[in-house]
């Protein structure tokens, strides 16, 4: 087998097994089992940003040509070596770089105040592909939004709060006498609001609830009010365009806002359409981070997603013609 060969092998994987992202998809596949040895499909996601169906579909094409194998995680045969080999890949020792958005010791006491507040929360609805953030990434989640002007003066408004990002939010800003001017939940599952409100009385901050379908059309009293967006939003493209679509309408007119969306790891069409979406919309992105959020579940995405940092224009935002269903995974009343 020359090169040649050994691209082609590749490309035949992708077709096969449908994947998206084509050769390079496989290849990425391959390069990070070379570099981990014995990697589970969950971590094999989270390095490539492929989603696990996605990856799973792969590795049974790879196995069907003996290129890996399962022996406690995927792991590459001696065939599979020689084709990485032949395509010029061969790192197993360089050392990862990653980024550094860690939370920081000082946190473990706000953490810790987290969890016993949380206590009794809600179970997630997964009907509203409700999925529940790990306690760390809420507060790596308050630390990002103080760190880029988010939090101290301003009109937050989050769409979306079974993670409980407010109590962090709310505990954090306690923690440092931040003053929030007004901290705005929306939300369709009243169980949510009803368990915010009980925790909020133990923070002096000004917090409103209102119990919302964001299919439904916005009512005027929230248009343009608000400087901060928050969404962690259903992980179809059109949730995220529907979503993302109501916070900037939510934005404040001729000022604009910062808007913090969570996406997950789409595929490259639907990476390309909800960027695109949402560029129209006036979202005009500032920062992405990959796997910056950590869940309890969402195990088609092993369990992380990106957030992206954005500028929203601040202009008068039609959404008339803006998607209205199919936001969430799998219809509601569709979960047995």
């Amino acid at each position: 087998m020359d090169r040649s060969e050994a691209e082609s092998t590749l490309n035949k994987v992708s077709f096969d097994s449908q994947l998206q992202e084509g050769y390079q998809g496989v290849r990425l596949i391959m390069r990070e089992i070379l570099r981990g040895k014995n990697v589970p499909i969950h971590d094999i996601s989270k390095l490539t940003a492929i989603p696990v169906p996605a990856v799973s579909a792969a590795r049974r094409e790879l196995e069907k040509r003996k290129l890996l194998v399962r022996s406690g995680g995927a792991t590459l045969t001696d065939a599979g070596l020689d084709v990485l080999s032949l395509i010029g890949i061969c790192d197993q020792e360089v050392p990862r770089f990653k980024a550094p958005y860690e939370v920081p010791d000082v946190m473990l006491d706000q953490i810790a105040k987290f969890d016993e507040l949380s206590e009794g929360r809600p179970d997630p609805d997964y009907s509203l592909d409700q999925s529940h953030a790990i306690s760390s990434t809420c507060f790596r989640r308050a630390m990002y939004f103080h760190e880029n002007d988010a939090i101290e003066g301003r009109d937050i408004a989050i769409l979306g709060d079974d993670d409980l990002t407010s109590l962090a939010i709310m505990i954090y800003s306690q923690e440092y006498g931040l003053n929030i001017k007004s901290l705005n939940i929306f939300d369709i599952d009243q169980r949510i609001l009803s368990f915010i409100e009980s925790i909020s009385k133990k923070f002096d901050v000004e917090i409103n609830l209102y119990e919302i379908d964001l299919i439904q059309e916005l009512q005027d009293s929230h248009k343009g009010r608000y400087d901060v967006i928050i969404s962690d939003p259903p992980y179809t493209v059109h949730g995220l365009t529907r979503f993302a679509a109501i916070g900037a309408q939510m934005a404040k007119e001729y000022v604009g806002a910062i808007a913090f969306l969570s996406y997950p790891n789409l595929g490259p069409v639907g990476n390309s359409v909800f960027f695109r979406n949402i560029s129209e919309i006036g979202f005009s992105p500032k920062e992405l981070i990959p796997g910056f959020n950590e869940y309890i579940g969402a195990q088609m995405h092993a369990g992380i997603s990106n957030i992206g940092r954005f500028f929203i224009s601040g202009e008068n935002i039609d959404v008339a013609e803006m998607c209205s269903g199919g936001i969430y995974t799998r219809p509601r009343g569709d979960w047995d």
